[in-house]
């Protein structure tokens, strides 16, 4: 049987000391609420402890050499099951697997993060987080399934308290490959938050980040280490963010030193073409054919087709085996779907499709939505990063936009969800949404942090679904309240749920 999955959320303390009739346990759960605002900075620098170790030369070199000589690979393929009924019923499969690698108690220092796998629940990582923000925004805006909105709150928290680009390493040329790594995937999550939601709630750490890829850049030394066989990836894949997000927000900054970051990886490919068929770390050539295709010849598109041409066949159909083959093809998966944008050509969509349905079948024991890092990993060390990889680069162009409705119980909620305010922290009003699972009685109060009530938006009943309620910042009496941090709190159905929002003047 499988192993029980460590469950991530401890009991609250004061659970375990006051009984329900206490007088100050109020008090106690309002403080659990607030705490995590007050000391989360405090608290965020000694966590990345946990986080995994940056990848040296010796740590590549250790990967490749188990690697198999091509010729003797096994057969990776996994045994026959049942697969997800369809394409979008994986991808809800996958977005519910994230989420449940959630770290959910808000007085974590890590609360918010991705854990890396099912068995690495103790590494919690900012690019598993903002891979996490685009899966989450993607699903909602095919859905409408507001249970998943708590968590794409809980991810926002975390990679704003662990900026992509204060990851380990360094921004130095030769060996900065992870921040910029980062650095591309919170791009790429905020341009699908803000295209769902039309919230620039975190435009400004956004373009923090784009500022980075921007003014840093990767090398290549020829001297056949590590940096340069992952550097032309990541430098392809920050580039492409980098132009799509300059295009977005209109910035020619951004713009020209995203082709002008691709025209570096292009000249090293059309140097050693072999670098599209090259794995290293989490990376593969598929991430560079994506992005030269987005960023160099975006600006450069009559270079397109006469290049493609001349270099395509030197991208691989199919990893070879290694550490994380599974993420490698997804990368192949990504290369090949946008060569056939690119050319038109049905037959790069099926070396796509083919990757895809190959990485699903990673599923077909367990059906919990998530896939390991190679095939030799047994159904129970689902990765979170490698499952987004699928979600993102293999399932998003496959989707066919019918609902996809989460498997049962997989994003079973109590009988009330207060959702994330937005916007928060605010000036005029600020608009709360409510989702009960039945029509249900409701209070919902706004309490100053001591617990002083400042004004009852609701007192009656609320039917089933999402019901967004408004908080002008005023009391009763229309007086407005100060500027500070307030609670709002909703008692439905026998539970008590409270968030924080800020008001500012």
């Amino acid at each position: 049987p499988r192993p029980q999955r460590v469950n991530p959320t401890p009991r609250a303390w004061y659970d375990l000391v006051l009984p329900q009739s206490h007088p100050h346990r109020e008090f106690a759960m309002l403080t659990r609420r607030l705490l995590p605002a007050l000391l989360l900075p405090a608290l965020l620098l000694p966590a990345r402890a946990w986080a995994t170790p940056y990848w040296t030369e010796t740590d590549a070199a250790a990967a490749r050499a188990v690697r198999l000589p091509a010729g003797e690979r096994p057969d990776a393929r996994p045994p026959a099951g049942t697969r997800a009924s369809s394409y979008d019923d994986a991808f809800a499969r996958a977005v519910w697997f994230i989420a449940s690698m959630q770290v959910s108690d808000p007085l974590d220092p890590e609360y918010g993060g991705i854990r890396e796998g099912e068995t690495l629940l103790h590494i919690i990582q900012t690019d598993n987080t903002s891979e996490s923000i685009w899966m989450f925004s993607h699903y909602f805006d095919r859905t409408g399934d507001a249970s998943i909105l708590p968590h794409l709150d809980a991810s926002w928290t975390y990679v704003l308290g662990h900026p992509a680009y204060s990851e380990e390493g360094s921004s130095l040329p030769a060996n900065g490959y992870y921040r910029y790594y980062n650095c591309g995937w919170a791009l790429r999550a905020g341009m699908e938050f803000t295209r769902v939601f039309a919230d620039t709630t975190h435009k400004a750490y956004v373009d923090s980040c784009a500022n980075y890829l921007s003014a840093n850049t990767l090398s290549v030394t020829g001297s056949g280490n590590m940096h340069d066989r992952v550097n032309p990836a990541v430098l392809s894949w920050g580039a492409g963010n980098l132009r799509a997000y300059g295009v977005a927000a209109s910035d020619s900054l951004w713009m020209a030193n995203g082709w002008k970051r691709g025209r570096r990886a292009k000249n090293w490919v059309d140097a050693d073409p072999g670098i599209l068929g090259r794995e290293e770390w989490a990376m593969s050539g598929g991430a560079v054919m994506w992005g030269l295709l987005e960023s160099y010849f975006d600006e450069y598109p009559a270079e397109e087709a006469a290049w493609v041409a001349s270099n395509a066949g030197f991208m691989d159909t199919f990893a070879d085996p290694g550490s994380w083959e599974n993420a490698w093809q997804g990368w192949y998966a990504f290369g090949w779907k946008r060569l056939e944008e690119s050319t038109g050509d049905p037959a790069h969509g099926m070396n796509h499709r083919s990757l895809t349905d190959y990485l699903l079948a990673f599923d077909a024991t367990d059906l919990d939505g998530g896939i390991q890092g190679q095939p030799s990993d047994p159904d129970s060390s689902d990765q979170a990063w490698v499952t987004a990889y699928l979600g993102f680069m293999g399932l998003k162009p496959l989707l066919t936009g019918a609902t996809a409705v989460p498997p049962p119980g997989t994003n079973a909620s109590g009988p009330v969800l207060l959702l994330p305010a937005r916007p928060n922290p605010f000036r005029g009003s600020t608009a709360i949404p409510v989702h009960l699972s039945a029509p249900s009685v409701a209070v919902v109060d706004i309490l100053t942090v001591s617990g002083r009530r400042v004004a009852r938006l609701v007192n009656g009943t609320l039917p089933a679904g999402v019901t967004t309620v408004h908080w002008d910042g005023r009391d009763p009496s229309g007086r407005s309240a100060a500027s500070g941090l307030y609670l709002v709190r909703i008692e439905a159905g026998g539970t008590r749920e409270a968030r924080t929002v800020l008001r500012v003047r």
